[in-house]
Order: C-alpha cells, then sequence, then structure tokens
C-alpha cells in the first residue's frame, strides 16, 4: 500500500482573509498537492487569479492542478489539470493536452465512464455530510471500498474529511485524501496538516 497523499481543495467563495496569504500557508504546511476550484469565477478571473496562485505554489513546489476552465490550463502552459465529468463528455480528448488529467465522479457508472476518458485519477464522493452539498445523501465508506474493487485508476477520497475522520481510510487502498473546509479554519494548519498525516500513517519528514 503507498503512501496516501493529502490535497488541498481552493474555494475563495466562502474564505474570509487573505485568499494568496491561504495558499502561502498551505504551501508551507506541506500539503501534497492543491487543486484550485474556484467555478464562480469567470475565464478571465480564473486566469488572473490562476497565474498568481502558479507563481506560490512554483516558489514552495507545491503541485498545483487547476480546475473546469481547460483553456485557462493551456493558455498558462500549465498541464495538470482537473475536468468536471460535463467537460469531459463535451471534449473526450482532453487527455490528449495535460500531462495529469483528472474527474471527479459519483457512482460506479461514473468511474467507468471517466476511464474511458484516460483519466490518471478521479476523486470519489462525497464520502461524509460537506457543507456544499447539504442536501445530498453521502457515499460513505462502503462505496469507496466497492469503487475500490474495480478501479484502474487511483481513486481520492472527497467530502467532509477532516481530522476526527480522516482515520478511517488508513487501511483503504486509496491514492489520497481532499480536504476543503477543515483547512481553512485553522491558524495552525501545518500542524493540522502534520496531524491529518500522522492519522493516515504517512512518514512525516523533517527539513
Amino acid at each position: 500500500m503507498w503512501a496516501k497523499k493529502i490535497v488541498a481543495i481552493s474555494d475563495s467563495k466562502i474564505m474570509e482573509g487573505d485568499f494568496l496569504k491561504y495558499i502561502e500557508k498551505l504551501a508551507r504546511a506541506k500539503v501534497d498537492g492543491l487543486v484550485l476550484r474556484e467555478k464562480h469565477l469567470s475565464e478571465e478571473e480564473y486566469y488572473d487569479l490562476a497565474k498568481e496562485v502558479l507563481k506560490i505554489c512554483k516558489k514552495n513546489n507545491l503541485n498545483c492542478i487547476l480546475h473546469n476552465f481547460d483553456r485557462v490550463s493551456l493558455k498558462l502552459d500549465h498541464r495538470f489539470f482537473h475536468a468536471p465529468l460535463d467537460l469531459l463528455r463535451k471534449n473526450s480528448k482532453l487527455y490528449r493536452y495535460f500531462h495529469i488529467l483528472g474527474t471527479s465522479i459519483h457512482s460506479k457508472e461514473e468511474l467507468y465512464e471517466a476511464m474511458m476518458y484516460k483519466v490518471n485519477y478521479a476523486f470519489v464522493g462525497h464520502i461524509f455530510n460537506s457543507s456544499c452539498k447539504i442536501n445530498l445523501q453521502p457515499c460513505g465508506l462502503d462505496f469507496m471500498k466497492e469503487l475500490l474493487m474495480v478501479s484502474k485508476i487511483p481513486l481520492y477520497a472527497i467530502g467532509g474529511i477532516n481530522l476526527q475522520n480522516i482515520s478511517k481510510f488508513k487501511d483503504l487502498d486509496i491514492a489520497g485524501v481532499c480536504i476543503r473546509e477543515a483547512f481553512m479554519y485553522q491558524e495552525k494548519i501545518k500542524h493540522y496538516v502534520n496531524e491529518c498525516k500522522n492519522r493516515l500513517n504517512i512518514r512525516i519528514y523533517d527539513e
């Protein structure tokens, strides 16, 4: 079983304070990746924000995955992209343009569909109750286990994951977990990230 990664998901719409300073803190906290998920922005607004975020990520050696706006990603010559399934349905050849291409799925049927589009990974959710999916029933751990049995690609759990429930994934052969809201309310993000890694049984390497 490989070491599980912790991926931060951005959401400036619900965040208070300086968004770029928050991204800097995340980068310094040594999360394993960041998905710049800002679907409420226009394409032009996303382009401007992505330029600044990519500068921060490059400076801190943080892997950044752009989201939703494929033309922005290509314009910035950034080849790590997360495409909603609807976008893949419109352009099934997106894999030709990106080094790493991922998507999000919510059923076994969508997993098979995603693999057909030749994505490199998929986010599976939402596993637990999530503030951005208030009116939808969470999928739960059994659903995650079911998909792991048939998946040919790495799977990440997403949705309502925090320090209190993250250890439930330690014995699952997933690629990692995605955390959005739980990171936003931490004054000591690095400490929180380290605690999350500990509970996922990831060894912490101090520089």
